[in-house]
């Protein structure tokens, strides 16, 4: 679609939702994985969503359907989660009239900014804020299967990225990925182990996730207060435990000191395990399920730029921050989890 066209589109969406009105539309800060537009109406003001990683109603409708069950829970969770806004025929997706079948939500609206953890105590909140969450998920269910796979199931995070595909592009990466070709076998290397211990992590705990609990997808008012957990379009059913390992995956920078970057990993453990008590087989298994983020991630945007979405650059710094974090853990993995545990290497 043309930008003419996709603004266009949008220029009509909110009709849908409001005939008869008048509405204002304004671009802000949204996400890398759709568009995003704030749509304000009679002085409140709402999230407009275009999908664009897929065209998949039912993926949408159990995202909706998991929103609409923890907005009723809402007295036990201190911030906000987003509710779609029904439709006045009922229903709370439009597909665009065009070619592509583009679908769009929207949403309400909660204000702040995403937050940035740079002491101990915010990466407790933080912490708290995830277990929290985890917490309530857990006791959620509804009448629909997820659509998303769990992260394990690795071969089908994108279609084009088969595990021979990746195979091929790790072993015999293209010629805009020479320089890569050192990180990309490693990275294949810890492909292959961790597809060799699914059938471990499948008899883990399991319950409803949402996946991606980082920053970006985060809101905190002015005095940093969480105020908002934001984007459940991927929320599955997954190993209770990978909700913890994304969010570890995100705080893990090898480019810190190692006593620093332990010291951030338990302070949100401090906080998460106020609310989730994890079994010990759990625990001992976050260092390859950050990994397994990691990887996702990488394959991930592999299929982006096998789509022509993202260009080699973006793939190329995704690569290196996969090798970096993976080498990290396979050197580091055991201080990590002894950190967890309040505990000291001998």
């Amino acid at each position: 679609m043309r930008v003419k066209d996709l603004e266009e589109q949008l220029a009509l969406l909110p009709a849908y939702w409001f005939p008869g009105q008048a509405w204002t539309s304004r671009i802000g800060a949204g996400g890398m994985n759709n568009t995003t537009r704030f749509i304000d109406v009679a002085g409140t003001s709402y999230v407009l969503r275009l999908y664009e990683t897929h065209r998949d109603i039912d993926k949408i409708i159990f995202e909706h359907r998991i929103l609409l069950a923890l907005n009723k829970r809402k007295n036990q969770l201190p911030y906000r989660i987003p509710a779609p806004i029904e439709l006045p025929d009922g229903g709370t997706v439009v597909q665009l009239d065009d070619n592509q079948g583009k679908l769009a939500a929207l949403f309400t609206f909660t204000d702040g900014m995403n937050p940035t953890w740079v002491n101990a105590q915010q990466l407790q909140h933080y912490g708290e804020a995830v277990g929290q969450l985890s917490a309530v998920l857990g006791t959620v269910a509804v009448d629909l299967k997820p659509v998303y796979p769990p992260y394990y199931e690795i071969e089908n995070i994108h279609p084009r990225c088969t595990p021979d595909a990746i195979r091929e592009f790790c072993m015999h990466p293209p010629e805009p990925f020479f320089v890569q070709r050192e990180e990309l076998l490693y990275i294949f290397e810890r492909f292959s182990a961790l597809y060799q211990a699914i059938p471990s992590l499948r008899k883990l705990p399991h319950q409803l996730v949402h996946g991606d609990v980082n920053g970006s997808n985060m809101l905190v008012d002015e005095q940093g207060q969480i105020t908002s957990v934001l984007d459940f379009e991927f929320i599955t059913r997954d190993l209770r435990v990978m909700e913890m390992a994304v969010c570890l995956s995100d705080l893990i920078d090898p480019a810190l000191p190692k006593a620093e970057l332990k010291r951030n990993c338990a302070a949100f453990y401090k906080g998460y395990q106020q609310f989730v008590q994890l079994k010990e087989a759990e625990i001992q298994v976050l260092p390859l399920l950050i990994e397994l983020r990691r990887l996702d991630v990488f394959i991930h945007f592999l299929g982006r730029y096998a789509d022509g979405v993202d260009p080699q650059g973006v793939l190329i710094d995704i690569i290196q921050n996969t090798f970096e974090k993976t080498k990290w853990l396979q050197e580091h993995s055991m201080e990590l989890v002894l950190s967890l545990q309040n505990k000291q290497l001998d």
